[in-house]
This record gives C-alpha cells, sequence and structure tokens, in this order.
C-alpha cells in the first residue's frame, strides 16, 4: 500500500506539472517582434545664400535605419526635440542613443574638385571621409557636442574638430527651437581644399580656429508621421583669411525648410 501511495503521489505529480507548463487554451498568441526596417522621405528647399535668392534649390531627403545603422533620420518620435542641428546623410552607425547621449560615427565619399549633391557620382579626386559625433545633453535644456573628421586616405581633406553648444526651447509638446553654435578648427590641407572647391568664397589660411557658426532652428511634428523644419544659418571666417579678388561679405549667411514623412 506505501508503495501505491507513493506511485501515485509520483504520478500526480507529474501530471501537475504537465498541466502548469502547457499555455491557457484563451491566451492570446506572443506578439510579433518589431522590424528593424524604418525609413522616412521628405522634400527641402535651400537656399546657401539669402542675399541670393536664386540661388535656392529643391532637394528629395530621404532616411533608412536597419537597426543601429542608418541613413539620415528615421526618428519621427524624438527628431524635432533631440535631433542634433548640424547634421548630414551620411552612412552612420549609432553608438548610443539614449536621454543624455548620443554617439555615432559615419564615413562618407567626398569629392575634392566638385562640391555639391552627389558629389561622390561625378567626375574627379575623391577620398573617404570618416566622422564620430558626441552630444551629451546637460540640465536646464543645454547640451554640448564635438564633430570630429578625418580625411582616411590622406588625400587633401585634412582633419576638423568641430565643438558645439546646444540650447534646445520646446513650445509645446510638438514644436521646439534649438539655438547652436560651433566653432571650427582644421588642418591647413582642409582649408585649402575648401577654397579649390568654392573660390569666390573667404577662406581661413594655415591650420587653426577657421570659422564660426550659428543656427537657428524650428522643428514641428504635424502628426505621427509629419513633420516640419525650417532653419537660418549665420557663418563667419576667422582670420587670418584668404580672400578672392572680389570683396565677399565677413558674414554669409543660409536658410532651409521643409517637410519630412517618418514611417515610424
Amino acid at each position: 500500500m506505501a508503495l501505491q501511495g507513493l506511485v501515485s503521489a509520483l504520478l500526480g505529480g507529474w501530471a501537475l506539472s504537465c498541466w502548469a507548463q502547457e499555455p491557457a487554451p484563451d491566451a492570446p498568441p506572443p506578439a510579433a517582434s518589431p522590424t528593424p526596417w524604418t525609413y522616412s522621405l521628405g522634400l527641402r528647399s535651400d537656399i546657401a545664400d539669402l542675399r541670393h535668392p536664386g540661388t535656392q534649390k529643391l532637394h528629395a531627403t530621404y532616411g533608412l535605419r536597419y537597426g543601429p545603422w542608418r541613413i539620415g533620420q528615421t526618428d519621427g518620435n524624438n527628431w524635432h526635440r533631440f535631433g542634433q542641428v548640424l547634421q548630414d546623410s551620411n552612412l552612420t552607425y549609432d553608438l548610443r542613443q539614449d536621454s543624455k547621449w548620443s554617439m555615432a560615427v559615419s564615413g562618407s565619399i567626398i569629392n575634392l574638385e566638385q562640391s555639391g549633391q552627389f558629389d561622390a557620382l561625378k567626375a574627379g579626386r575623391k577620398t573617404l571621409r570618416a566622422k564620430v559625433g558626441v552630444d551629451y545633453r546637460l540640465p536646464n535644456r543645454w547640451s554640448v557636442g564635438l564633430i570630429a573628421t578625418q580625411d582616411m586616405f590622406m588625400r587633401g581633406d585634412g582633419t576638423t574638430l568641430s565643438p558645439t553648444l546646444t540650447y534646445r526651447h520646446p513650445l509645446n509638446e510638438v514644436s521646439t527651437l534649438m539655438l547652436s553654435q560651433a566653432m571650427t578648427w582644421a588642418s591647413s590641407a582642409h582649408w585649402q581644399t575648401q577654397q579649390a572647391l568654392d573660390p569666390l568664397a573667404k577662406t581661413h589660411q594655415g591650420t587653426g580656429l577657421g570659422e564660426y557658426a550659428v543656427q537657428l532652428a524650428y522643428r514641428q511634428r504635424l502628426s505621427h508621421h509629419w513633420a516640419f523644419f525650417s532653419q537660418l544659418g549665420a557663418q563667419h571666417t576667422l582670420s587670418p583669411v584668404q580672400a578672392p579678388l572680389n570683396t565677399t561679405p565677413n558674414w554669409n549667411y543660409s536658410g532651409q525648410f521643409g517637410v519630412v514623412y517618418f514611417a515610424h
């Protein structure tokens, strides 16, 4: 009898264990993991010199993300509040993105003889420019950052370092003003390349701090998917200056505005 009771207890425990491991008949299926792919599409109007409205150009913009890899901007939720004012559309790997830090590395092909959109596809001597960007958010809506670039093939683009200081002023839950200041230190090779690409512009001579820039950006999320942005920029070349034959102003003013559709 004792043996029979022991067997019954073991069988009962095994049945109870199997019953506990079986899913409830009415339990919903597990949620599918979100796709790592997301994208954005937009249209942007650029004015390289506000003194000459005829320089206005219309460009299509795009963003694509797969995991930590991205091209352009694809975050429709926080882009209008936390995105850096200084941006580009290079192939980028996000090392860290949280409430305090933004860290990313990127690379792009630069044409040393022709500057403009899709310059990597045009004829001319090219090089690979690596870029590292760090942004740390301080209390009271301030953030400090550093952007560094390096010509990986040493073909003339040189080295640059640009410390940045940004203040974010939220107007409401969906719109933000961002004021950013930056100074650029660069090697003489970089400034010489800039002079070759734009002979009519003033360019810094030699290695050192050569440019001061300030940007005022306005960003608004129109809906869950749509957003509007605009930006005014001013750039000042620091002395010593290599001036072109014609006299150019000390400051250059530029602007842009556009709309963007975020899939996520």
